[in-house]
């Protein structure tokens, strides 16, 4: 691989890298395939929230590391050094500081390398199939109505994956949601203090856990 597809250069609002979009947007379409092979061999998704953290991250035996920081300077430091560290690396468009959640900003994120865009806004994720990455609907599980919000999301669009929050809220919904999408992988998230707690979530058929405690990153 070639360093220029890992370092596009960004000048006067333009990209100038066409030919290294092209190679990124086939990266993208088999790091989505590789989605589903990494997800099914891991319970742990590391949720880094600073720089610190990364580093814990990189250094730990996670598979799939969600960015929900980061800003237009940094953004594709942070994702090279989880790519180099052979580490599926997924963003939250939600979180990131200086950039909108727009089509172009989508397509600024892949080509810096993410293979993933988590977010609860369904033009997102739009542009980030558009995009060929891997797309993660967040919603929170607060009542029946959000459940019912979230089946209709899925009737209009359906992603890769749903992730759930928080974690404890999973259990309680996640037949109602595998009724309808069987294939759709579910992730639960958000106030996850303890490995029983995790096993519990698996227990209840969760692909996968997201956890923010660099302690948990150890599956």
């Amino acid at each position: 691989m070639e360093p220029l597809t890992l370092r596009a250069r960004i000048s006067g609002g333009h990209l100038h890298n066409e030919k290294n979009a092209a190679e990124m947007g086939g990266r993208a379409a088999r790091k989505k395939h590789h989605w589903d092979e990494v997800l099914n061999s891991t319970r742990i998704i590391a949720a880094v929230r600073n720089v610190e953290d990364l580093q814990r991250a990189l250094d730990s035996p996670v598979k799939i590391v969600y960015l929900l920081f980061g800003n237009p300077l940094n953004i594709r430091t942070m994702l090279q050094s989880v790519r180099d560290s052979g580490k599926l690396p997924l963003v939250n468009a939600d979180l990131l500081q200086g950039i909108s959640r727009d089509a172009h900003a989508v397509e600024f994120l892949a080509n810096c390398g993410t293979a993933g865009i988590i977010s609860t806004n369904h033009e997102t994720l739009r542009a980030a199939r558009a995009q060929e990455l891997v797309t993660v609907l967040r919603t929170f599980m607060i009542d029946s109505a959000s459940l019912e919000s979230a089946r209709r999301f899925l009737g209009h669009f359906q992603p890769d994956a749903i992730e759930l929050l928080p974690a404890i809220a999973a259990p309680l919904v996640i037949d109602r949601i595998r009724e309808s999408y069987p294939e759709l992988h579910v992730i639960a998230g958000g106030l996850v203090t303890n490995f029983k707690q995790v096993e519990g979530l698996i227990a209840a058929k969760v692909d996968a856990v997201s956890l923010s405690n660099p302690d948990l990153w150890l599956v």
